[in-house]
């Protein structure tokens, strides 16, 4: 697993752990003879692209983290070691992204969540929580509605803070035009001014502008575009499953609005960062994310 330099040492290397335990992948079930190392494998999602994944742990329901926009399995590390003595955790690159295939044609929120779907199915995932950040917010629900006997909650990530937020199209214009016409200046003004706090480390941005500023953007920008065509509001109408939002204090989630789509929609914050919460302050968001799991009913059992 690709990590980032300067990571919360104290919370362990997942990476050296991962450089011990998996020599080869497996499209199989991803496991190791012991639960605690970590080992990865490949799926193939419904429009043939190759999606890898990182699984060990132990322990029900299984954990999947789903990155953002931009990101990769290695934004989980610390959560992954965190948990993966009392849940069976999982993190995926979503097709664009981290070590999954490239190819794909049609950039939807439907066919990101079919990467999420062939991940937990393939892995023989019986009851899991979905874990999306950002953009993956949208992604996991989607995944959601295709698992409803699987799928026991969500827990979106500084995502769905309000679902009837929207822009002008004039600004959404420019906004992509800005992109396309400089994607990495854009996308660096975007992390750097609009997503982060200013508490954010230093080493933190860095390492998140640094990565996206070398992202295709004829992949990533039609990621976006496409998202804003999903019908999020209609698809939380559809679900049966709790949602509990783990946000940065930094926007307002507006609970009023939500749960007249999602009635049982909660969220708790964590305060002082940014757009990333996983990875400007680990301790903190697995300490939230650990009343998360209690408050649903699904902590270490």
């Amino acid at each position: 697993m690709r990590h980032m330099r300067s990571w919360n040492v104290s919370a362990g290397s997942l990476a050296l752990l991962l450089a011990a335990s998996c020599a080869a992948t497996s499209t199989g079930g991803g496991a190791s003879e012991d639960p605690m190392e970590m080992s990865e494998g490949i799926v193939i999602s419904s429009d043939g692209i190759p999606i890898h994944y990182y699984a060990g742990g132990r322990g029900d329901p299984a954990l999947v983290f789903v990155h953002g926009w931009l990101g990769n399995a290695a934004w989980w590390e610390n959560q992954i070691e965190r948990f993966k003595r009392t849940h069976r955790v999982v993190a995926l690159d979503l097709a664009g992204h981290g070590g999954s295939g490239r190819g794909r044609i049609d950039w939807t929120v439907e066919r990101f969540a079919d990467d999420v779907v062939s991940v937990v199915k393939g892995l023989g995932l019986r009851r899991v929580i979905l874990l999306g950040h950002s953009m993956s917010g949208a992604i996991t629900v989607e995944a959601a509605r295709r698992m409803p006997e699987r799928v026991v909650a969500l827990v979106p990530v500084d995502t769905l803070q309000d679902v009837e937020w929207d822009l002008p199209q004039e600004v959404w214009q420019e906004f992509f035009g800005g992109l396309r016409r400089d994607f990495p200046g854009s996308v660096e003004g975007f992390f750097r001014t609009m997503l982060a706090a200013p508490a954010s480390p230093a080493y933190v941005l860095d390492y998140l502008v640094g990565e996206a500023r070398s992202a295709d953007p004829a992949l990533a920008v039609p990621m976006l575009e496409r998202a804003r065509e999903y019908d999020l509001r209609g698809a939380l109408r559809s679900l049966r499953a709790p949602i509990h939002a783990i946000n940065s204090d930094a926007n307002e989630t507006r609970l009023e609005v939500n749960r007249k789509y999602a009635p049982r929609f909660d969220v708790t914050l964590v305060k002082g960062v940014g757009h990333w919460p996983m990875l400007e302050d680990p301790a903190g968001f697995g300490a939230a994310l650990e009343q998360v799991l209690a408050a649903l009913g699904s902590g270490a059992s």
